[in-house]
Order: C-alpha cells, then structure tokens, then sequence
C-alpha cells in the first residue's frame, strides 16, 4: 500500500523527455503541496505524452471516502472493470513513496526512490469523474518485489517510460503491472512529524514512531 508520497521535485539532472516535461508543466500548476501527498490531495497524473491534469486523490464510495490504492489483480471486477476497460488511466509521476515497518510504537519509515537519482518513478494509476469531488484518482499496487517485498508485502505498480504508451491504450495491459525491482530505499525521519517537509531526512536508524 503506499498512503504517502513525493512528487519532488527530484535532485540531478532529468532527461528530459516528453513525458517529464509534461510532469514538470503539471507541477507549475499544482497549486497544492509537491511533498506528502496524501489521502484526498490534489496530485498531478499524467493522462498522455501531452496532457495532465490536477486530480484528488482517492475514489469516493459510501463505505470508504477516499480508496486511494487498487490491487492490480482486482482489475476485472468491482469498482474498478468500469475504468480499466474504459482506458480512464493515468500515470502518477512519485520521487519518493514511503512505507512502515516494525511492531506499533516502534516502526521505522523507509524512503523509496528511483534507482537513479534524479528520475521520478512512474506508478500505474486509473482515475474516474466523481459527483460530487469531480476527477479522482487511484494507484495500482502488486506485490512487493524482492527487499522490498519484507518491508511491505505490495508496493505501487511501477512502469519504464517505454511502457507508458501501452499502459494508456492498450485494451488489456496487465502484463505490465508486475513487481519492480528498480528502487531504492533508506531509513528516514517519519514525514508525518513534519509536513512541511521537502523530501526525505535519511537517518541510519529510527529510534521510535508514535
């Protein structure tokens, strides 16, 4: 499950492709916070090569406000067939996404990031048009992948950018949404303790969560 994340902006050098610089266009207009997005945020998804749009995070259901997460194998049925069927997917541009692990009142915060430093992670998304809350957003998850399978047992399902395409138009991409091992991760400072805060403070140990 990821609850929590950066959009950056990332440090290094980018490439510059066409789809970061649409994700940098996009974050000109977030009007919101880059840094800890969280639950009913706005955050920036990217719905082609040439266009963005400024989402709430979360789909909105009498039983749940704000469904922030959907398993990539539950893509078939339920809430999210419509959607997925529908080609109303996104792509989600994440510098850093957090998970917790260790017994309560003594978990630790973990950081993930892209392997290489200055690149944003490209997480697989599908969105739909609420109501009442207008355009929402929800984040594919699978399994968690190889180290960062024993922090969390799913982590957000995770595309290369030749693959950004296929996940947009194609009438079934599931292969795509597969375990990645293409990330990093590190002990950091809890980001709830702090939500001004402006990315990760790596520490070698934390010593206690409340």
């Amino acid at each position: 499950m990821c609850n929590l994340y950066d959009i950056g902006p990332a440090e290094g050098k980018r490439n510059e492709s066409t789809w970061e610089k649409i994700a940098f266009r996009g974050m000109t207009e977030l009007r919101s916070k880059t840094f800890g997005i969280r639950k009913t945020d706005p955050g920036l998804v990217l719905v082609s090569e040439a266009e963005f749009e400024i989402m709430r995070w979360g789909f909105v259901r009498h039983f749940n406000p704000a469904i922030n997460n959907a398993r990539a194998d539950k893509l078939s049925g339920g809430m999210w067939k419509p959607a997925w069927e529908e080609k109303r997917r996104c792509v989600i541009p994440v510098s850093t996404y957090y998970e917790w692990s260790g017994p309560a009142g003594q978990k630790q915060t973990h950081a993930f990031q892209p392997e290489q430093k200055g690149q944003w992670l490209w997480a697989a998304g599908v969105w739909e048009d609420s109501p009442d809350h207008g355009f929402c957003y929800s984040m594919l998850t699978t399994a968690g992948s190889g180290k960062t399978g024993h922090i969390h047992d799913r982590m957000p399902a995770l595309l290369s950018m030749d693959d950004l395409p296929e996940f947009l138009q194609a009438p079934d991409p599931q292969h795509l949404l597969i375990p990645s091992c293409d990330v990093k991760f590190a002990f950091c400072e809890n980001p709830l303790k702090n939500p001004a805060h402006e990315g990760p403070v790596f520490i070698d140990m934390l010593p206690g969560f409340e």
